[in-house]
């Protein structure tokens, strides 16, 4: 990653929390032959059925971000 925001966000709600263990959300990646955690949120949504209705229950997916959702920074670096 292109900064350390992630890191520093972490370290900050294990402070505020008190726990050192809390963490942030993420997921894993491969980015550039390597695997990186990234930060991500999840989405919750009811898929459509075959007649147009949705489901009662809420399927889940995580996105992660292209730029730092801290500085603005681009997360994934390009190799040369």
């Amino acid at each position: 990653m292109a900064c350390n925001c992630f890191e520093e966000a972490k370290e900050k709600v294990r402070q505020a929390t008190g726990d050192p263990n809390a963490m942030i959300r993420g997921v894993f990646t491969p980015i550039n032959g390597k695997i990186r955690l990234l930060p991500s949120i999840e989405v919750l949504y009811r898929k459509k059925k075959k007649d147009g209705t949705f489901c009662k229950s809420q399927s889940s997916i995580d996105l992660t971000y292209q730029y730092c959702p801290f500085c603005g920074k681009k997360i994934i670096e390009e190799e040369e």
